[in-house]
């Protein structure tokens, strides 16, 4: 069985030499790697790696979905693995992705875990332990994103539940950022490209329809290990940022969840509720300017009073 691995890559030079050094000293290493180059060029950088199968393109747009898609048409593995540039491989990560489609034939894809999760998304709320665990119990409390031992759920808020940590393989309804899947999968799926940009949730949107179709075929492995070293690059802040995540989040609960009726409408609402609240302690706790509760305020009255789709 091939492996192809899709980096889409967009300024971030050192964090994408940083990834192809963990995939140098891979036990097996993939049969190419699709670098999809959307910035500035990283052409010097890659240069250093030809012991690497790599196949870099360079694109003139700047969407991660698209990226995805156009790595997809490119490659020719027979299992398809993506990548963001700020991750790190342990060194058996694609050892362990083939033994893992080699002991389920009937799997569509699998994930890794993020060794370093936690500590990731502490430090977006300062660094600060109890402050992450707060968040999540009020996440959990308000159907909002939150993380859970279990396995990867999707909501009928449209937000989701991240399994943080995994001790076994287990089933799950959604693949993160990292997910490898069989090519039979992109005979029927693609990534949505309406979802622009950074594309916030567009690996959830993706696989939640592969578990639609087909339950019990995506899994988490926790074999499978990377870490993520969150980039500030190629991010979207503030204002930005807002607007995606509630535009985005909408566009997600309204192709898969708002046709189940009343009920999603309460989670749907309810978690936008909790979400004003988490963005209220956070101005009170000096985390964001007070503005960051007004932009919240003002894309959720755009949702109520939109007259066109919001992507």
């Amino acid at each position: 069985m091939k492996v192809s691995i899709v980096i889409p890559t967009l300024n971030r030079p050192q964090e994408l030499v940083r990834l192809l050094e963990s995939i140098v000293i891979q036990t097996i290493l993939p049969v190419e790697i699709i670098i999809v180059d959307q910035g500035e060029g990283v052409g010097q950088e890659v240069e250093q790696f030809s012991q690497l199968p790599i196949r870099l393109f360079k694109v003139h747009f700047q969407s991660l979905t698209k990226a995805r898609n156009y790595g997809v048409q490119k490659s020719k593995g027979d299992v398809i693995g993506f990548l963001d540039d700020d991750v790190i491989l342990e060194r058996n990560y694609v050892e362990h992705a083939l033994q893992f489609f080699d002991a389920y034939p009937h799997a569509l894809g699998v994930q890794g875990v993020i060794s370093d999760f936690e500590e990731g998304h502490a430090k977006k709320v300062g660094g600060k332990q109890w402050i992450y665990f707060l968040y999540n119990n009020i996440a959990k409390l308000f159907l909002l994103n939150s993380s859970v031992k279990e396995r990867n759920r999707l909501l009928w808020s449209g937000r989701n539940q991240y399994a943080s940590r995994v001790s076994k393989i287990v089933p799950c309804e959604w693949l993160s950022g990292i997910g490898i899947y069989r090519r039979e999968v992109f005979r029927n799926f693609s990534f949505d490209e309406r979802l622009e940009g950074y594309a916030l949730g567009e690996d959830k949107l993706f696989s939640y329809q592969i578990f639609q179709t087909q339950c019990n075929s995506l899994f988490i492995d926790p074999s499978i290990k990377c870490l993520h070293k969150h980039a500030l690059s190629g991010r979207p802040y503030g204002e930005e940022w807002v607007s995606m995540k509630i535009r985005y989040t909408y566009y997600l609960w309204e192709k898969l969840f708002k046709p189940y009726g009343l009920f999603a409408y309460l989670a749907y609402w309810w978690a936008n509720i909790g979400d004003l609240i988490v963005v209220f302690l956070s101005v009170l706790s000096y985390q964001h300017p007070p503005n960051f509760l007004w932009w919240h305020i003002r894309e959720y009255i755009y949702i109520i009073w939109k007259k066109e789709r919001l992507v």
